[in-house]
């Protein structure tokens, strides 16, 4: 699969707020910075954008194969964990994703969707990340 979207985080289900997963399951390192997660419809009249943002120092930012980026909606301090994960917050008050219907969308920065996955679908883990 590659880069996806392997889960969402309701609200209520961790302390720090809910979450998109993003998971990289190729056997080579990706760059995040520019990529986008949104609930973007062409019908939706309040579109929410997260924007991969550059490592610090300004490098891309990247993850490896078999690594996860947890993109929480709320506050937070964005650091990579000892096993590579990445702890991203987008800086939201409230919350992003309905508990059902919604959909959010990984796309590139020419717009071009990469993966989707709606709130409340089962988690998908190939390869056993």
């Amino acid at each position: 699969m590659g880069l996806h979207i392997c889960e969402i985080s309701q609200r209520g289900s961790d302390q720090r707020g809910e979450w998109v997963c993003v998971a990289n399951d190729g056997a080579a390192t990706v760059e995040l910075t520019g990529l986008e997660i949104t609930d973007f419809t062409r019908t939706q009249q309040h579109v929410h954008v997260y924007r991969f943002p550059p490592a610090q120092g300004g490098a891309a930012l990247t993850l490896a194969p078999r690594q996860r980026a947890f993109v929480f909606s709320g506050s937070g301090t964005s650091e990579r964990l000892t096993d590579g994960d990445l702890l991203l917050f987008a800086g939201r008050l409230a919350p992003v994703w309905n508990n059902t219907g919604d959909v959010a969308y990984l796309r590139n920065s020419r717009g071009e969707f990469i993966d989707t996955m709606t709130v409340g679908a089962p988690a998908r883990h190939p390869n056993g990340h």
